[in-house]
């Protein structure tokens, strides 16, 4: 028996009845393996990477977007505490863009609640493969320009262990990371690297909220698809988690009036597909609290879904 498929168009469709169909099955644990988790990979952006030698001196870097790091004296200290000298590698990653989230798969959210971010940086120290830490008592200066600054920003910084989806976490140190907005651009003093956010709550306080869903195929699920909701007006991507019992993506609860993208992207074996669609967040009907956005995934290769992620 041959299986039908229509040809002229890239949107995966199988005949009703094919008996090899696409997999729709949704699983309660995302491994390694599955084609999300290659996906998710296959997005990565790469770090810009410098040198700087650590001593009885101080040690700057001075990024071309931006960013400027000042590391101090006697800095650096291997997980067991012992100080390091000499050449040290300097990883940095800095996420401005609303498509970059979705790339790295660092949604602008804490507790469900949504973040509107200034930026999202990761830093990571490696002397000979290996990384190292900041030693006991020395702060990394963070100077970062984004114009214009808001005093109201504060950090938060990555939940590493939270494996149901990325979260970003309160400054749990107040006195030893903090953040001072200029005129010109904010300076922090953290003890942390990781991943740090300079970012404010959306405070929804008692405005209407609303969940939003993407109607999508079957075959598009937590095992080869991801999903965020991508804000127009505020710098915030909201992951859309996958829900077990509805089968769908849906987000937490978001302010009504705002002007969204719905961004759909999955790997279906050795191909790529993206859907995006726009929509004006709202209340569809009384005691209604979830809007339905229809998204349609047409069949792009990598390079393009990267391109079109750069314009978000």
């Amino acid at each position: 028996m041959l299986t039908a498929c229509q040809k002229n168009i890239d949107i995966f469709i199988p005949d009703p009845g094919q008996l090899n169909g696409p997999d729709t099955t949704w699983h309660n644990t995302v491994t390694p393996t599955m084609p999300v988790s290659v996906l998710k990979n296959n997005l990565l952006i790469q770090p810009y990477v410098d040198t700087i030698t650590v001593n009885a001196n101080t040690a700057t870097i001075i990024t071309p977007f931006g960013i400027q790091l000042t590391f101090p004296p006697h800095c650096c200290a291997t997980a067991a505490g012992q100080i390091i000298t000499g050449s040290v590698q300097v990883e940095l990653i800095a996420v401005k863009k609303r498509g970059d989230m979705v790339r790295l798969n660092k949604p602008s959210t804490y507790n469900d609640s949504m973040l509107v971010t200034a930026g999202q940086f990761f830093i990571k120290l490696k002397k000979d493969g290996q990384a190292l830490q900041l030693a006991t008592g020395a702060r990394v200066n963070i100077r970062y320009v984004d114009l214009p600054p808001n005093p109201q920003m504060e950090l938060f910084f990555g939940d590493e262990i939270n494996t149901s989806g990325y979260e970003w976490l309160p400054n749990p140190d107040p006195i030893n990371n903090t953040i001072v907005a200029g005129t010109q651009s904010y300076e922090i003093l953290t003890k942390k690297l990781g991943w740090i956010s300079i970012a404010q709550v959306y405070d929804l306080g008692t405005a209407a909220k609303v969940s939003v869903i993407a109607d999508i195929a079957s075959h598009f699920t937590n095992a080869n698809t991801i999903a965020f909701t991508v804000f127009k007006d505020l710098r915030s991507a909201v992951a859309m988690k996958g829900d077990l019992n509805t089968r769908k993506f849906i987000t937490g609860k978001l302010p009504v009036g705002k002007q969204i993208t719905v961004v759909v992207i999955s790997k279906q074996g050795d191909d790529y597909y993206l859907g995006h669609e726009s929509a004006i967040t709202q209340l569809p009907a009384v005691n209604s609290f979830t809007q339905h956005v229809p998204v349609v995934p047409i069949k792009r290769s990598l390079p393009e879904i990267l391109s079109y992620l750069s314009t978000l």
